[in-house]
């Protein structure tokens, strides 16, 4: 087994990512782990290759997805199987149990495109669920569909998970049939929902950034309708309640989590006198900030040297494309973990006894676009 950085080549023209992926796989197919062990933690793997634990996690990620390890909360990356003996195609088959039917809306609450969480989320769960011995079905829900009940008559679905905001008729229909269900990315009263602390998150952004000396700080919101939105706003604007500090409102843009919208705040925001910009920005999602950082970069204005940049998602569609940027990472093998557990536990004809808010903390990723000031709080 490896101990230091030189396993890794950085300029080969392959992202280091993928490397470390190579490495450990060939180690668990090597059967250089036991089979009872759990991986090396994050921390320890980031010092053994030299990267930061994001790196790591996209690395982590496709072993998960290739069904090598399973990442259990507050226990660490568990190994599943470590030979080729156990490999998948030469295991048998689990016999199919049933049918689990995933609902989102056409309309994405928490804004951000699916690539981010909802398109990992749901392929992430289908690999769980046909483990277990189900079929997932992913279905988009428009808010004027009426046909949920036959729709439900016709899958006889064994659980139901609402991905996103879903009208709150849809949630009494299937609690109504006795369908083992749950809400993910959306609260909602009336069943157990798994989501991301987004106050929380926010919070420590603004945490982050007012530690690092930032005064004027722009944000670039989503659209004020949606739960994300509100959820992310609130947490941030608590920071500033506890210091004291005036959120100044020409320092707000709202976008609608798409790329253009951030990179019209960039526009708007580099339009301001060179003595009146904020010194730092807080994109509610990543799209919204590599938006913004484009428009900078029209300008001539620098990340982080003339401002600082947080987006929010954890996104890695624009790397090698554009500058890294600091932003908030979602646990969403976390959120899996939960569903997982919920519904098996249903499924294996256990009750319910409460509903519960499970909320998945995320944490901040530092790709260095956050510039410290000698004004401190």
């Amino acid at each position: 087994m490896g101990t230091g950085t030189d396993e890794i080549v950085r300029d080969k023209g392959i992202p280091v990512y993928r490397q470390i992926y190579t490495i450990l796989n060939q180690e668990l197919q090597n059967g250089e782990y036991d089979r009872s062990e759990t991986l090396p933690s994050e921390k320890e793997m980031c010092q053994r290759f030299g990267v930061e634990r994001n790196t790591v996690r996209k690395a982590l990620q496709l072993l998960v997805n290739e069904g090598l390890v399973e990442k259990v909360p507050g226990y660490g990356t568990r190994i599943l199987r470590n030979t080729p003996d156990s490999a998948p195609e030469s295991r048998t088959p689990v016999p199919l149990k049933g049918t689990i039917l995933m609902i989102t809306g056409d309309v994405d609450p928490s804004g951000s495109p699916a690539q981010y969480l909802h398109l990992p989320l749901m392929q992430i769960l289908e690999q769980k669920f046909s483990r277990m011995g189900y079929s997932l079905i992913y279905k988009t829900w428009r808010t004027d569909d009426k046909n949920l009940k036959e729709t439900l008559e016709y899958i006889r679905p064994s659980a139901v998970i609402f991905d996103s905001y879903i009208k709150s008729d849809y949630y009494r229909l299937v609690l109504e049939g006795e369908i083992p269900c749950i809400s993910v990315n959306h609260y909602t009263p009336l069943l157990t929902s798994v989501i991301n602390n987004n106050f929380d998150a926010a919070y420590q952004v603004a945490k982050l950034l007012t530690g690092a000396g930032h005064r004027r700080i722009a944000l670039i919101t989503g659209k004020p309708g949606y739960e994300t939105t509100r959820e992310r706003l609130a947490g941030f604007e608590s920071r500033y309640i506890q210091k004291q500090l005036t959120l100044d409102q020409k320092y707000v843009f709202h976008g609608d989590y798409m790329f253009d919208s951030g990179a019209e705040a960039g526009e708007k925001i580099a339009a301001m006198p060179a003595g009146e910009r904020p010194t730092a920005i807080f994109a509610f999602n990543d799209d919204m900030a590599y938006g913004c950082l484009k428009s900078l970069e029209n300008h001539g204005i620098h990340v982080p040297e003339d401002i600082s940049l947080v987006g929010f998602d954890g996104t890695t569609q624009y790397e090698g494309i554009m500058q890294p940027v600091t932003t908030v990472n979602i646990n969403v093998d976390a959120i899996v973990q939960y569903i997982c557990w919920y519904l098996g536990d249903r499924l294996a004809g256990n009750p319910s006894k409460a509903i519960a808010k499970i909320q998945v903390e995320a944490n901040i990723v530092d790709r260095g676009t956050v510039k410290k000031l000698e004004y401190k709080f």
